[in-house]
């Protein structure tokens, strides 16, 4: 049986304790205090489906921590980092290292950087890197109407998006078990050879689109005409060709072809196809997670530097966000 720890047991965090545990797997939190006793009462949730949220799935964890030094009292064969990666810098993990001995280390963080910075703490050949392939929020949304059939439905709702599993890499003595735990709660996995920066390419594309939205208000209707969705096309342009330079490897055609015309293509098919309402998805979202954004921003504005690229467009869009996420109020 694999022992798992995770790390955060927000959104992503309880996702992924839900199906490994589902594959057999014994799986624990490390979480603050403040969260301890709620951790306690077991976890809710709901898969999102094209008729609305799905029949309640329920599990309860073997144990919930609060301090490193009890984690040394288990051999812990996965401890899985499901925070934000601005929650990812602090020291901690220097703490978290001796207390977990030899476990192979999942990370699941976006930013560019955050690879480098976790190797900075575990030799590399611990680490294992992942992507994660769904979308997870706490339900119900702040914006959902109180006559809404999924109103009541309080925990944690789920979207597995089609045909992207989950993706993995890192060494090849630790990299099976990992995808093994999972696959084995019926979850689509896949073995990529550089997890980190097919990650970090999505984060290019996306992260400056969520700029821009923040500054429209989270409207997805005024993003599309919005006077500055080709500078932030262009910084998440500039984004794609500074993740090239980190990695070595040249733009592949899907970053080559990403444009203001497909982006202006893709939107409005983001709200259809969304099972939930995509506005205040993103905004309730995006907002709790705004130092994040800033962050990824800042890290590819310096790399960029560092790494002699144009980073033009994404210091003009970074100048323009609030130090905090703002919301207007729209006639």
């Amino acid at each position: 049986m694999v022992t798992a720890l995770i790390v955060g047991a927000g959104a992503v965090g309880q996702v992924y304790g839900h199906f490994l545990q589902r594959g057999g797997a014994s799986v624990s939190y490390f979480v603050k205090e403040k969260y301890k006793e709620e951790c306690k009462q077991g976890f809710t949730l709901y898969r999102c489906r094209r008729s609305g949220l799905g029949a309640a799935e329920r599990f309860e964890a073997d144990g919930i921590y609060t301090h490193y030094d009890d984690l040394k009292q288990t051999k812990w064969d996965q401890v899985w980092l499901t925070v934000s990666s601005a929650d990812l810098r602090g020291g901690w993990l220097e703490q978290l290292k001796a207390a977990i001995g030899d476990a192979t280390v999942v990370m699941l963080q976006p930013d560019l950087d955050d690879r480098d910075y976790v190797y900075s703490v575990f030799p590399p050949e611990q680490v294992v890197c992942g992507i994660v392939n769904f979308i997870s929020y706490q339900t119900p949304l702040p914006d959902l109407p109180d006559y809404h059939p999924d109103a009541e439905k309080k925990g944690v709702a789920y979207l597995v998006l089609p045909m992207m599993p989950a993706e993995f890499s890192g060494n090849e003595l630790r990299l099976p078990d990992v995808a093994g735990a999972m696959a084995a709660g019926r979850f689509n996995v896949k073995v990529e050879q550089d997890a980190s920066r097919i990650y970090a390419d999505r984060s290019a594309m996306m992260i400056p689109l969520v700029a821009l939205l923040e500054l429209e208000n989270w409207s997805f209707r005024r993003l599309r005409i919005s006077s500055s969705l080709e500078l932030a096309v262009a910084a998440a342009q500039e984004a794609l060709s500074i993740v090239a330079a980190k990695f070595g490897k040249r733009l592949n055609w899907t970053e080559r072809l990403f444009s203001l015309f497909w982006v202006k293509m893709a939107l409005p098919m983001m709200r259809v196809l969304s099972p939930m309402d995509a506005e205040s998805y993103a905004k309730f979202q995006f907002v709790k997670t705004a130092p994040q954004t800033r962050m990824m921003l800042k890290h590819f504005i310096e790399d960029g530097e560092k790494l002699g690229q144009p980073v033009q467009s994404l210091k003009e869009l970074y100048d323009r966000l609030p130090e905090e996420p703002q919301l207007k109020q729209v006639a």
